[in-house]
Protein backbone atom coordinates (compact mmCIF):
# COMPACT_ATOMS: atom_id res chain seq x y z
CA UNK A 1 0.00 0.00 0.00
CA UNK A 2 1.05 3.05 -1.07
CA UNK A 3 1.05 6.31 2.08
CA UNK A 4 -2.48 7.29 1.09
CA UNK A 5 -3.78 4.18 1.30
CA UNK A 6 -1.91 2.99 4.50
CA UNK A 7 -3.46 6.29 6.03
CA UNK A 8 -6.58 5.43 4.95
CA UNK A 9 -6.68 1.97 5.98
CA UNK A 10 -5.60 2.97 9.66
CA UNK A 11 -8.22 5.75 9.57
CA UNK A 12 -11.03 2.97 9.09
CA UNK A 13 -9.49 0.77 11.93
CA UNK A 14 -9.48 4.20 14.44
CA UNK A 15 -11.27 6.75 14.04
CA UNK A 16 -13.31 7.89 16.40
CA UNK A 17 -17.36 8.46 15.59
CA UNK A 18 -18.35 12.05 15.30
CA UNK A 19 -21.50 13.13 13.94
CA UNK A 20 -19.88 15.62 11.40
CA UNK A 21 -18.54 12.44 9.99
CA UNK A 22 -21.34 11.23 9.01
CA UNK A 23 -22.40 13.64 6.67
CA UNK A 24 -22.12 15.74 3.38
CA UNK A 25 -24.42 18.70 4.19
CA UNK A 26 -21.62 21.59 4.20
CA UNK A 27 -23.32 23.19 7.04
CA UNK A 28 -22.82 21.09 9.39
CA UNK A 29 -19.35 20.18 7.93
CA UNK A 30 -18.84 24.00 8.73
CA UNK A 31 -20.46 24.48 11.88
CA UNK A 32 -18.04 21.52 13.45
CA UNK A 33 -14.80 23.45 11.80
CA UNK A 34 -15.73 26.90 13.14
CA UNK A 35 -16.30 25.55 16.57
CA UNK A 36 -13.80 23.10 16.97
CA UNK A 37 -11.14 25.85 15.91
CA UNK A 38 -8.90 26.31 19.08
CA UNK A 39 -11.67 23.70 21.01
CA UNK A 40 -10.95 20.41 21.91
CA UNK A 41 -13.86 18.00 20.43
CA UNK A 42 -14.77 16.63 23.90
CA UNK A 43 -15.55 20.99 24.73
CA UNK A 44 -17.15 21.45 21.18
CA UNK A 45 -19.20 18.51 20.63
CA UNK A 46 -21.62 19.65 23.00
CA UNK A 47 -21.93 23.16 21.04
CA UNK A 48 -22.17 21.95 18.40
CA UNK A 49 -25.55 19.79 19.07
CA UNK A 50 -27.00 22.85 20.86
CA UNK A 51 -26.35 25.05 17.65
CA UNK A 52 -28.01 22.84 15.44
CA UNK A 53 -31.24 21.87 17.32
CA UNK A 54 -31.65 26.34 17.77
CA UNK A 55 -30.69 26.23 13.86
CA UNK A 56 -31.03 23.65 11.99
CA UNK A 57 -30.51 24.92 8.79
CA UNK A 58 -28.23 27.96 7.45
CA UNK A 59 -31.43 30.28 7.21
CA UNK A 60 -32.06 29.45 10.97
CA UNK A 61 -28.73 30.92 11.57
CA UNK A 62 -28.52 33.51 9.39
CA UNK A 63 -31.69 34.58 10.79
CA UNK A 64 -31.10 34.70 14.19
CA UNK A 65 -30.00 37.62 16.02
CA UNK A 66 -26.38 38.73 16.91
CA UNK A 67 -27.84 38.08 20.70
CA UNK A 68 -28.87 34.54 19.94
CA UNK A 69 -25.70 33.28 18.24
CA UNK A 70 -23.57 34.98 20.88
CA UNK A 71 -25.49 33.85 24.59
CA UNK A 72 -25.13 29.98 22.37
CA UNK A 73 -21.84 30.61 21.94
CA UNK A 74 -20.75 31.35 25.68
CA UNK A 75 -17.98 29.45 27.03
CA UNK A 76 -16.24 28.86 23.67
CA UNK A 77 -14.49 31.90 23.89
CA UNK A 78 -12.42 33.46 20.61
CA UNK A 79 -16.07 35.49 20.10
CA UNK A 80 -15.29 36.30 16.66
CA UNK A 81 -16.10 32.97 15.38
CA UNK A 82 -19.54 33.32 16.56
CA UNK A 83 -19.45 36.93 14.73
CA UNK A 84 -18.18 35.88 11.42
CA UNK A 85 -20.31 32.37 11.39
CA UNK A 86 -23.33 34.47 11.73
CA UNK A 87 -22.41 36.70 8.82
CA UNK A 88 -21.80 33.76 6.44
CA UNK A 89 -24.45 32.29 7.31
CA UNK A 90 -26.27 35.32 6.51
CA UNK A 91 -24.29 35.68 3.18
CA UNK A 92 -24.60 32.20 2.10
CA UNK A 93 -28.70 32.62 2.48
CA UNK A 94 -28.82 36.32 0.81
CA UNK A 95 -26.32 35.81 -1.88
CA UNK A 96 -26.77 31.70 -2.52
CA UNK A 97 -29.66 31.10 -1.46
CA UNK A 98 -29.27 29.25 0.97
CA UNK A 99 -27.02 26.76 -0.66
CA UNK A 100 -23.62 26.33 0.01
CA UNK A 101 -21.38 26.92 -2.67
CA UNK A 102 -19.39 24.14 -3.98
CA UNK A 103 -16.51 25.96 -5.17
CA UNK A 104 -12.87 26.45 -3.01
CA UNK A 105 -12.28 30.15 -3.68
CA UNK A 106 -16.19 31.01 -3.41
CA UNK A 107 -16.09 29.47 0.61
CA UNK A 108 -12.65 30.53 1.41
CA UNK A 109 -14.40 34.03 0.72
CA UNK A 110 -16.85 33.92 3.64
CA UNK A 111 -15.72 35.63 6.95
CA UNK A 112 -14.20 33.84 9.09
CA UNK A 113 -13.28 30.94 6.82
CA UNK A 114 -9.14 30.47 6.13
CA UNK A 115 -7.22 27.82 3.77
CA UNK A 116 -7.98 25.13 6.15
CA UNK A 117 -11.61 25.32 6.87
CA UNK A 118 -12.13 26.25 3.28
CA UNK A 119 -10.43 22.90 2.17
CA UNK A 120 -12.03 21.06 4.97
CA UNK A 121 -15.26 21.93 3.59
CA UNK A 122 -14.50 21.75 -0.03
CA UNK A 123 -13.40 17.98 0.47
CA UNK A 124 -15.68 16.55 3.16
CA UNK A 125 -18.93 18.01 1.49
CA UNK A 126 -17.31 18.17 -2.24
CA UNK A 127 -14.95 16.02 -2.58
CA UNK A 128 -12.51 18.90 -4.12
CA UNK A 129 -8.82 17.93 -3.92
CA UNK A 130 -7.61 20.33 -1.58
CA UNK A 131 -5.30 19.11 1.37
CA UNK A 132 -5.66 19.91 5.02
CA UNK A 133 -3.42 22.11 6.69
CA UNK A 134 -4.15 22.35 10.97
CA UNK A 135 -2.24 21.47 13.85
CA UNK A 136 -2.29 18.49 14.11
CA UNK A 137 -1.14 17.71 9.94
CA UNK A 138 1.84 20.48 10.38
CA UNK A 139 2.86 18.08 13.70
CA UNK A 140 2.89 14.49 11.62
CA UNK A 141 4.67 16.33 8.21
CA UNK A 142 7.08 18.13 10.06
CA UNK A 143 8.28 14.98 12.05
CA UNK A 144 7.90 12.32 9.25
CA UNK A 145 9.63 14.85 6.87
CA UNK A 146 12.26 16.12 9.08
CA UNK A 147 10.92 19.68 8.24
CA UNK A 148 13.00 22.11 10.94
CA UNK A 149 11.72 25.68 9.79
CA UNK A 150 9.63 27.07 12.58
CA UNK A 151 6.19 25.85 11.60
CA UNK A 152 5.24 29.88 12.18
CA UNK A 153 7.68 30.10 8.93
CA UNK A 154 6.26 30.46 5.42
CA UNK A 155 9.46 27.62 4.33
CA UNK A 156 7.70 25.72 6.25
CA UNK A 157 4.45 26.02 5.16
CA UNK A 158 5.63 25.66 1.66
CA UNK A 159 7.50 22.40 2.55
CA UNK A 160 3.87 21.15 4.29
CA UNK A 161 1.98 21.95 1.25
CA UNK A 162 4.19 20.38 -1.08
CA UNK A 163 4.49 17.28 0.78
CA UNK A 164 0.57 16.97 0.92
CA UNK A 165 0.12 17.85 -2.58
CA UNK A 166 2.58 14.87 -3.94
CA UNK A 167 0.69 12.62 -0.76
CA UNK A 168 -3.33 13.26 -0.90
CA UNK A 169 -5.42 10.78 -2.80
CA UNK A 170 -6.61 12.60 -5.55
CA UNK A 171 -9.79 10.19 -6.03
CA UNK A 172 -10.77 9.77 -2.60
CA UNK A 173 -9.08 13.71 -0.87
CA UNK A 174 -11.89 13.82 1.23
CA UNK A 175 -11.18 10.67 3.09
CA UNK A 176 -7.45 11.31 2.85
CA UNK A 177 -8.05 14.86 5.07
CA UNK A 178 -10.18 13.54 7.50
CA UNK A 179 -7.63 10.35 7.82
CA UNK A 180 -4.27 12.35 8.08
CA UNK A 181 -6.04 15.24 10.80
CA UNK A 182 -7.12 12.44 12.82
CA UNK A 183 -3.86 10.57 12.54
CA UNK A 184 -1.94 13.50 14.20
CA UNK A 185 -4.38 13.99 17.01
CA UNK A 186 -5.19 9.98 17.93
CA UNK A 187 -1.39 9.02 16.42
CA UNK A 188 1.31 11.36 16.05
CA UNK A 189 0.07 13.38 19.18
CA UNK A 190 2.68 15.92 20.90
CA UNK A 191 3.84 14.50 23.94
CA UNK A 192 3.37 10.31 23.79
CA UNK A 193 3.41 9.40 19.70
CA UNK A 194 1.96 6.35 18.99
CA UNK A 195 5.57 5.33 17.80
CA UNK A 196 6.79 5.58 21.53
CA UNK A 197 3.58 4.27 23.28
CA UNK A 198 3.22 1.06 21.24
CA UNK A 199 6.41 -0.24 19.82
CA UNK A 200 5.36 -1.14 16.29
CA UNK A 201 2.46 0.15 16.25
CA UNK A 202 2.59 3.24 13.88
CA UNK A 203 2.39 2.34 9.93
CA UNK A 204 5.26 5.72 9.12
CA UNK A 205 7.76 4.54 11.50
CA UNK A 206 10.18 2.76 9.26
CA UNK A 207 9.85 6.01 6.82
CA UNK A 208 9.90 8.28 9.28
CA UNK A 209 12.89 11.35 10.41
CA UNK A 210 11.79 11.87 13.65
CA UNK A 211 11.39 8.02 14.82
CA UNK A 212 14.85 7.54 13.40
CA UNK A 213 16.75 10.30 14.55
CA UNK A 214 14.56 10.38 18.10
CA UNK A 215 13.49 13.59 17.29
CA UNK A 216 9.88 13.96 18.39
CA UNK A 217 10.09 15.88 21.24
CA UNK A 218 11.87 18.56 18.83
CA UNK A 219 9.36 18.65 16.19
CA UNK A 220 7.65 20.55 14.79
CA UNK A 221 9.76 23.81 16.19
CA UNK A 222 7.86 26.69 18.11
CA UNK A 223 9.14 29.89 18.06
CA UNK A 224 8.52 30.88 21.86
CA UNK A 225 5.86 32.64 23.17
CA UNK A 226 6.75 35.63 24.74
CA UNK A 227 4.79 36.95 27.99
CA UNK A 228 1.38 37.25 27.67
CA UNK A 229 0.02 41.02 29.22
CA UNK A 230 -1.81 41.19 31.90
CA UNK A 231 -5.32 43.74 32.44
CA UNK A 232 -6.86 44.12 35.57
CA UNK A 233 -10.68 44.35 35.29
CA UNK A 234 -12.46 46.29 38.39
CA UNK A 235 -16.25 45.41 37.63
CA UNK A 236 -18.85 45.91 40.15
CA UNK A 237 -22.59 44.25 40.68
CA UNK A 238 -24.87 46.81 41.32
CA UNK A 239 -28.40 46.09 42.88
CA UNK A 240 -31.25 48.96 41.91
CA UNK A 241 -35.18 48.93 42.88
CA UNK A 242 -37.35 46.39 41.35
CA UNK A 243 -35.07 43.39 41.77
CA UNK A 244 -32.67 44.71 38.73
CA UNK A 245 -29.11 44.90 37.97
CA UNK A 246 -26.73 46.80 36.23
CA UNK A 247 -25.07 45.93 32.82
CA UNK A 248 -23.15 47.29 30.36
CA UNK A 249 -23.45 46.54 26.48
CA UNK A 250 -19.47 46.31 25.28
CA UNK A 251 -18.88 48.54 22.48
CA UNK A 252 -17.75 47.49 18.67
CA UNK A 253 -14.22 48.43 18.90
CA UNK A 254 -12.81 45.80 21.44
CA UNK A 255 -12.62 42.63 22.75
CA UNK A 256 -16.24 41.07 23.48
CA UNK A 257 -18.24 43.00 21.00
CA UNK A 258 -21.50 43.18 21.33
CA UNK A 259 -22.05 40.98 24.38
CA UNK A 260 -22.23 42.60 28.12
CA UNK A 261 -20.28 42.74 30.88
CA UNK A 262 -21.18 44.26 34.49
CA UNK A 263 -20.25 48.32 35.13
CA UNK A 264 -16.55 49.25 35.60
CA UNK A 265 -15.92 51.18 38.99
CA UNK A 266 -16.18 54.96 38.94
CA UNK A 267 -12.35 55.72 38.53
CA UNK A 268 -11.68 52.49 38.22
CA UNK A 269 -7.25 51.84 38.11
CA UNK A 270 -6.01 51.12 34.41
CA UNK A 271 -5.63 47.87 32.74
CA UNK A 272 -2.36 46.70 34.21
CA UNK A 273 -3.09 48.68 37.37
CA UNK A 274 -3.01 46.56 41.20
CA UNK A 275 -6.38 45.56 42.66
CA UNK A 276 -8.65 47.50 44.75
CA UNK A 277 -10.28 46.70 47.74
CA UNK A 278 -12.90 48.77 48.74
CA UNK A 279 -14.89 48.41 51.84
CA UNK A 280 -16.08 51.87 52.13
CA UNK A 281 -19.46 53.83 51.00
CA UNK A 282 -21.41 50.37 50.54
CA UNK A 283 -18.72 48.96 48.12
CA UNK A 284 -17.43 45.63 49.26
CA UNK A 285 -15.21 43.11 47.81
CA UNK A 286 -16.23 40.13 46.44
CA UNK A 287 -14.66 37.93 44.09
CA UNK A 288 -11.19 37.43 42.18
CA UNK A 289 -10.90 35.53 38.93
CA UNK A 290 -8.51 34.91 35.99
CA UNK A 291 -8.92 34.00 32.62
CA UNK A 292 -6.17 33.24 29.99
CA UNK A 293 -6.45 34.27 26.13
CA UNK A 294 -3.86 33.36 23.35
CA UNK A 295 -2.91 37.32 23.84
CA UNK A 296 -3.56 37.93 27.19
CA UNK A 297 -4.29 37.52 31.06
CA UNK A 298 -7.00 38.72 32.37
CA UNK A 299 -7.31 39.26 36.08
CA UNK A 300 -11.29 40.21 36.89
CA UNK A 301 -11.85 42.35 40.45
CA UNK A 302 -15.68 42.12 41.53
CA UNK A 303 -16.96 44.01 43.55
CA UNK A 304 -21.12 44.21 45.15
CA UNK A 305 -22.85 47.69 45.93
CA UNK A 306 -26.83 48.92 46.46
CA UNK A 307 -27.58 51.73 43.42
CA UNK A 308 -27.51 54.26 46.10
CA UNK A 309 -23.84 53.70 47.45
CA UNK A 310 -20.94 55.93 46.55
CA UNK A 311 -23.41 57.95 43.61
CA UNK A 312 -23.46 54.82 41.78
CA UNK A 313 -26.91 54.93 40.33
CA UNK A 314 -26.20 59.00 39.01
CA UNK A 315 -22.75 57.82 37.95
CA UNK A 316 -24.23 54.86 36.04
CA UNK A 317 -26.85 56.64 34.50
CA UNK A 318 -24.88 59.32 32.52
CA UNK A 319 -23.21 56.09 31.14
CA UNK A 320 -24.35 55.60 27.48
CA UNK A 321 -23.48 51.77 27.53
CA UNK A 322 -25.25 51.19 30.98
CA UNK A 323 -29.20 49.58 31.26
CA UNK A 324 -30.68 48.17 33.97
CA UNK A 325 -32.52 44.64 33.55
CA UNK A 326 -34.60 42.22 35.72
CA UNK A 327 -32.34 39.62 37.35
CA UNK A 328 -34.87 37.23 35.51
CA UNK A 329 -34.06 38.51 32.39
CA UNK A 330 -29.83 37.58 32.75
CA UNK A 331 -30.20 34.16 30.81
CA UNK A 332 -30.97 36.40 27.58
CA UNK A 333 -27.71 37.95 27.53
CA UNK A 334 -24.24 36.78 26.47
CA UNK A 335 -21.30 37.74 28.54
CA UNK A 336 -17.80 36.77 28.81
CA UNK A 337 -17.52 33.64 30.48
CA UNK A 338 -15.75 34.93 33.73
CA UNK A 339 -18.42 36.90 34.19
CA UNK A 340 -21.14 34.56 34.02
CA UNK A 341 -19.69 32.44 35.97
CA UNK A 342 -19.44 34.83 38.76
CA UNK A 343 -23.16 36.12 38.42
CA UNK A 344 -23.63 32.40 38.88
CA UNK A 345 -21.08 31.86 42.18
CA UNK A 346 -23.72 34.28 43.60
CA UNK A 347 -27.22 32.65 42.36
CA UNK A 348 -27.98 35.75 40.27
CA UNK A 349 -29.36 33.35 37.28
Amino acid sequence: MDFAQQLVFWYGQNQRSLPWRNTKDPYRIWLSEIILQQTRVNQGLPYYQRFLEHFPKVGNLASASEQEVLALWQGLGYYSRARNLHAAAKIVQNEYGGVFPADYEKIKALPGIGPYTAAAIASFAFNLCHPVVDGNVIRFICRLEGIYEPVQSSLCRKKIEESLAGRIDRKEPGAFNQAIMEFGALACTPLHPLCRREPGACPFADVCHAFAHGAEAHLPVKEKKKPLPVWQLHYVLVFDRDDTVWLRKRGYDDLWRGMYDLPVLPQSPALDAAPVVCEADGISFVAHRTQVLSHRKLHFYFYKADAGAFGLKKYLEEQEDCLRVKKNSLSKYAFPISVRRFLKDLTIF
